[in-house]
């Protein structure tokens, strides 16, 4: 491999060495300073032809799967708080052409890629120190290229086992976090009123829900969103009036209590903003709050007590830790302060969300962590359970893309789609494109159910008990998708003989040897394309779960009159 090394830093001795060859290769990065130093960007740069190569992904790529050209080139900024150092390059049938990853997933590294003009080809660059570090002397990372032509979907899976491998494995999860669940983000927003949430709460369990997720507005009577009154963490007594009483009468409904921390912000008008001065990475004026610096013992401390006292206290099972990607580098963020454990965010990040896991762990083995994206990646895998997609409301597109993207990227974490909503007028259909969108992921829901129609209710009531009675496929089974350039046109997931798949688009349906198949037509047209091997029987159900046609399917390709959001099952 010919790489182009570009730095401003002072170099005492530099290495690229392959330690692997072949389909896959890995390669020693060594750079030895001169002297202890705050690097700046190290560049390792090299080109790939681009020989049927279509498009870009990486974790957070979304929708856009282009590739750009390299004067603007796409790019996954990674760090312990931000995604993961991976990108990949992949074919007009999806097959993998290069899969690009660092050993390391807690330093800033930005990975990137775009087309070079003048010969066709692409160019790859990683950026070590993409972002402000703390002074050293040494470095040591491992680039590990992956050339196979594979699925890409199984490439990136295999890119996780890898750093698995290198120790960054996934926290133990609980059963209850693979099980839906009920938010009160969009249903409450901040109006936090545990009368109506207990409300909601029952007909949620009747539909299969088994936890609920308080969210932002328990801490605060104020409800102008921002973050204004974030910090003092004490519970609201005009809203809740006895938090161990709202706790227990969810409990007593058969539900687990999860509750909303904004992790990193201390807000302007909390009580602790002065406590914390000098303390503070930076300020966040839109949002009218700073964020803590976890290098600080005393930050560390404040939060992993108010956390594990108020899990103790009030029998909270759960905690959904919002906004850990705040904790971003800055000028001050390389400096050595007074009463600082370590020089180094990243690492005070890492004893903050260790800490935070060993206390609440001692009080309840089973408590559940939530994360959202844009955290999501190997290198915070330990201390949280579950993985969110990120806020996307009403959004099927970009829930389905990133419940995908998460399922390849996050090994046993449970991934959980972002919360589902929709208009209260909108048609049966599309009410179904949000809850189909996210298959592969556990559902989690935040609606008002008196708002909702009937009809809603029967759809959400019968998708959440498909959900459950094939949860151990959805989430447990072997996850293939297809045609990674139409925002996956087709997922399914296959275990003990039987399957799972939602067509997004026209494609046709293989039927493979299987017991039983069960196909949804999500592509927003009637009629789907089945192609089997052999002679095999059928039943379509409605969007309300109801049997109305059954027939025999012979061996060879057949369009089955399967309406749209349908479900037919093959057998």
């Amino acid at each position: 491999m010919n790489f182009k090394t570009e730095t401003k830093n002072p170099i005492k001795s530099q290495e690229i060495k392959e330690i692997k060859s072949g389909e896959i290769s890995e390669y020693l990065v060594k750079i030895e300073f001169d002297g202890k130093v705050s690097p700046s960007k190290y560049s390792i740069i090299w080109e790939e032809e681009q020989i049927d190569i279509l498009g870009f992904w990486s974790s957070l790529t979304g929708t856009h799967h282009i590739i750009s050209p390299d004067w603007n080139m796409r790019r996954e900024e990674s760090r312990t708080a931000s995604c993961m150092p991976l990108i990949a390059l992949f074919s007009k049938s999806s097959d993998n052409k290069v899969t690009v990853a660092l050993s390391d997933p807690s330093s800033p590294s930005s990975l990137m890629a775009g087309v070079v003009e003048e010969n066709g080809c692409v160019k790859i660059q990683v950026d070590l120190f993409s972002q402000l570090c703390p002074a050293i002397t040494e470095y040591e990372v491992i680039i590990r290229i992956d050339k196979r032509k594979l699925p890409l979907y199984q490439c990136i899976k295999d890119t996780r086992k890898w750093w698995g491998s290198l120790g960054y494995e996934c926290a133990y999860t609980p059963e209850y976090a693979k099980l839906p669940m009920y938010s009160t983000w969009y249903s409450f927003h901040q109006h936090t009123i545990p009368e109506e949430i207990i409300y909601e709460c029952k007909i949620a369990k009747e539909y299969g829900m088994d936890t609920v997720i308080v969210d932002d507005g328990w801490q605060t009577d104020d409800n102008s969103r921002g973050y204004a009154f974030c910090g003092d963490w004490q519970v609201c007594e005009a809203k809740i009036p006895d938090m161990k009483s709202f706790v227990d009468r969810i409990h007593d409904l058969g539900m687990k209590f999860m509750i909303w921390f904004s992790v990193p912000f201390v807000g302007f008008e909390s009580k602790n903003y002065q406590r914390f001065k000098g303390m503070y990475l930076n300020t966040r004026e839109n949002a009218r709050a700073s964020v803590l610096d976890p290098r600080f013992k005393e930050v560390r401390d404040y939060l992993t007590d108010i956390y594990a006292n108020s899990v103790e206290k009030y029998g909270w099972d759960g905690l959904k830790l919002d906004f850990i990607d705040s904790f971003c580098l800055s000028e001050t963020s390389s400096q050595n302060f007074e009463k600082m454990d370590t020089v180094s965010v990243e690492e005070g990040l890492q004893m903050l969300l260790s800490e935070t896991m060993e206390k609440l762990t001692k009080i309840n083995p089973d408590i559940m962590i939530e994360f959202r994206q844009s955290y999501v990646g190997p290198a915070i895998a330990k201390y949280g359970n579950i993985f969110r997609v990120g806020d996307c409301p009403n959004d099927a597109i970009n829930n389905r893309v990133q419940s995908l993207n998460l399922r390849l990227t996050s090994d046993t974490t449970a991934v959980h789609s972002d919360m589902i909503m929709w208009n209260n007028n909108d048609t049966n259909e599309s009410v179904l494109y949000q809850l189909l969108a996210v298959m592969f992921a556990v559902p989690q829901i935040s609606v008002r159910f008196d708002n909702i129609t009937s009809d809603h209710k029967k759809i959400l009531a019968n998708y959440l008990n498909f959900w459950k009675e094939h949860r151990d496929i959805l989430l447990n089974g072997e996850l293939t998708v297809q045609d990674i350039d139409a925002n996956y046109s087709m997922a399914q997931s296959k275990k003990d003989g039987q399957s799972v798949a939602v067509l997004y688009q026209n494609v046709v349906k293989v039927v493979e040897n299987s017991s039983c198949e069960y196909v949804f037509n999500s592509t927003g047209k009637d009629g789907i394309y089945i192609d089997t091997t052999e002679n095999k029987k059928y039943e379509i159900y409605d969007i309300f779960g109801n049997n109305y046609s059954n027939g025999d399917l012979t061996k060879g390709t057949t369009k089955l009159n399967v309406k749209n959001c349908e479900m037919v099952k093959i057998f």
